[in-house]
């Protein structure tokens, strides 16, 4: 079966999250993802925990069916050289430098557009290519931070608290997966490249916008909750005899089958509780009575009531417990891919996120080692000698 994105070639010189996740989804769905990195590996390998390669565990799952090769690129013209004739031959380029460093290394739109005018070049960066921060760098937490997300994130009296998950990193992704699929539509209709410009603080702002809106129009601003939910209710996360479950309720036919559920039909006709907005702001009366209920019971027991009744409803589970839910495994929501290496034969990494019925993705290879594909890409695909590639080691170039 043709991968909808066969033919397609990209240039990754992506680190950590932002920029490799959205090669692992283009190099999923069929496109040959070339991951570029310094000769003996980047960092992006060895942060955090290690496994027996002396490598971690993130970095499977960003790279898995990407092919790896090594170019040193900065303050290095050989380097450039190497490049452009690899520019030539691709069809998009991404990146998560800081505009500065990619400036430093050549690796920017107009030099790229010299060697391939059709180049879709994708920028990935915290605060974007232009503005008074442009220069500066940034990660999620900082996006996070500097959005009003942290603000409203954590426990009442408590100090603001950012996300563990970095879902800005992760979105920013798919802001720049679906980036690169609207200029590769737009050069096939008219043969033109262009720049790809997506920001981590954009993201964030992006989607604490409905938020914000509520302060500047409304004049009323969220404070932190907890696991609560915002404007509706119940909705938290409420004690089991064995465990938690998180009920989320909306909407007034919701909440009359809940309350028909747990027992509360005496709140039917409760006049300050006709609509989500009462709901909320009565929270002190109504959720202490959900969490007597779900108290007595086992997590089973309330997951199983409110399935029968049609409540929006989920177990709370541990990290290790993730893997073994049915409707994950049913779903291949997690893979595993074997490193080669002893210890590493079942490496967790997440499946492919988008499913396609007609062209779907897939795992086909692990995660590259360093400059793995040096030959193939560099003797095989640009047509170098042996003699320029054994130069271009000699110097550092690869």
């Amino acid at each position: 079966m043709r991968s909808v994105l066969e033919g397609i070639r990209v240039l990754d010189f992506g680190r950590f999250i932002a920029c490799p996740f959205c090669g692992m989804i283009l190099a999923d769905m069929g496109a040959e993802v070339i991951r570029i990195e310094r000769p003996g590996g980047e960092e992006d390998r060895t942060t955090g925990l290690l496994g027996a390669n002396g490598e971690n565990v993130h970095y499977p799952s960003y790279a898995r069916n990407k092919k790896g090769i090594t170019l040193n690129l900065l303050r290095n013209e050989k380097g450039r050289d190497v490049l452009q004739d690899l520019v030539k031959c691709s069809d998009v380029v991404i990146q998560n430098f800081s505009p500065g460093a990619a400036e430093l290394m050549g690796i920017t739109y107009d030099n790229l557009k010299v060697a391939k005018p059709d180049i879709i070049f994708v920028a990935i960066s915290c605060y974007g290519s232009y503005g008074p921060y442009s220069q500066r760098i940034g990660f999620d937490p900082i996006a996070q931070t500097m959005s009003g997300a942290a603000a409203i994130t954590g426990f009442p009296d408590n100090p603001p608290t950012r996300s563990q998950v970095p879902w800005v990193d992760y979105s920013t992704a798919l802001c720049a997966t679906v980036g690169t699929l609207l200029a590769l539509r737009h050069r096939d209709s008219t043969g033109e490249g262009q720049m790809v410009d997506v920001a981590l603080l954009q993201t964030a702002v992006t989607f604490m916008a409905p938020i914000i809106a509520e302060s500047e129009v409304l004049g009323r601003v969220r404070r932190r909750l907890g696991n609560r939910g915002w404007y509706m209710g119940p909705s938290d996360l409420y004690p089991c005899k064995d465990g938690w479950v998180y009920i989320s309720t909306i909407m007034d036919t919701v909440w009359r089958r809940l309350l028909k559920a747990v027992d509360h039909e005496e709140l039917l006709d409760d006049p300050e509780l006709y609509n989500d907005f009462q709901r909320f702001e009565h929270r002190d009366r109504i959720d202490p009575k959900i969490a007597e209920w779900t108290a007595q019971r086992t997590v089973d027991e309330v997951v199983a009531k409110m399935e029968e009744a049609r409540i929006p409803c989920g177990r709370y589970y541990s990290v290790e417990e993730v893997p073994h839910d049915p409707h994950v495994q049913a779903r291949g929501m997690l893979e595993y891919v074997d490193m080669e290496y002893r210890g590493l034969e079942r490496v967790p990494v997440c499946g492919v996120p988008i499913k396609l019925s007609e062209t779907p993705g897939s795992i086909e290879r692990r995660a590259p080692r360093v400059g793995e594909h040096n030959d193939e890409i560099y003797r095989g695909l640009l047509g170098y000698s042996e003699e320029r590639v054994a130069e271009l080691m000699a110097l550092g170039v690869i």
